[in-house]
């Protein structure tokens, strides 16, 4: 298998997967780009996620032919050229047919490939985590934002930190049951992406970024439950907040102190909404976790 190179030249081909796997692999959750996606199961053990969660306009163009049930993608350079269709167990690529281990699946109007397929032929990256037992897939696009949130810029590393799915198991505290007015308020570590809490209706939750490129719940917080277990706010140090009052079109962002000492304040316009962090002067970044050369598919994980 070749570098990242080869494995962006085919990720977005694939608009939808499927994990031919054991029965170990069958009961694995798949994570997109950092998103849980829904799968199906077949008799046999495979496990199907829909062809458009692979989605990424900047490198892939794909159609669909109501008329004979064909999807064709392609780069946008025209080096690789796939065609499926419903029902059927082989693939063109470049005009050359390729087996595959089970057949295309289209359920309401979704179309459904082996992972395998998508992962040898067409370069995807995919592993599985035994460990956690899941597997993680990465477009192009989506691989860029892994790398920038894991060691690149400080300020696009948090918006892409907190736009990744929670894995939340282990809640404890329930929320406030409030109406009307609330905000939401994210708290980082002074010079970290990979470490935040988020505040909202009254629990605090606390999230670490792990290798795979998710957000794992340390810990929860509220001083009226009484209920707080793991990581706390004191285990955070020197922070900056900012608190999203996405009901009233207003971010308010600052220190972390006894008078939560505000920076700055932005308001929604008319074009775009305001973004969930702002960079702080000064602030450098400090949790960089370098990324290996080679991050090609671990194909010995698919079966």
């Amino acid at each position: 298998m070749n570098k990242w190179v080869k494995t962006m030249a085919s990720a977005a081909l694939a608009s939808c997967i499927l994990l031919a796997g054991t029965s170990a692999y069958a009961a694995s959750p798949v994570y997109v780009n950092g998103h849980y996606q829904q799968s199906i199961t077949t008799p046999e053990g495979k496990v199907l996620v829909k062809l458009r969660v692979l989605k990424d306009p900047g490198w892939l163009v794909f159609a669909y032919d109501s008329a004979t049930h064909t999807v064709t993608a392609h780069t946008k350079d025209n080096s690789v050229i796939v065609s499926l269709r419903e029902g059927e167990k082989k693939a063109l690529v470049n005009g050359k047919e390729v087996p595959l281990d089970t057949a295309v699946v289209n359920k309401n109007g979704l179309t459904y490939v082996p992972l395998r397929f998508l992962s040898e032929t067409l370069g995807l990256y995919v592993h599985y985590f035994a460990e956690d037992n899941h597997v993680i897939v990465r477009t192009p696009a989506g691989q860029a934002d892994y790398e920038t949130m894991m060691s690149g810029d400080l300020t696009e590393a948090r918006k892409i930190a907190l736009s990744v799915d929670n894995i939340s198991t282990g809640h404890k505290l329930e929320p406030l049951n409030v109406e009307g007015w609330h905000t939401t308020t994210h708290i980082f570590p002074v010079g970290e992406a990979l470490r935040f809490s988020e505040e909202m209706l009254g629990v605090t939750s606390f999230y670490r970024i792990n290798e795979e490129g998710l957000a794992i719940l340390t810990g929860e917080q509220d001083p009226d439950q009484k209920g707080g277990w793991g990581t706390s706010q004191a285990d955070f140090g020197n922070s900056y907040y900012f608190i999203d009052g996405f009901m009233g079109g207003l971010l308010q962002y600052g220190k972390v102190d006894e008078k939560w000492t505000e920076l700055g304040r932005i308001y929604d316009s008319s074009e775009a909404r305001y973004p969930l962090v702002m960079p702080i002067e000064g602030e450098m970044r400090k949790d960089s976790v370098p990324q290996p050369d080679d991050t090609s598919s671990s194909h010995a994980t698919i079966k």
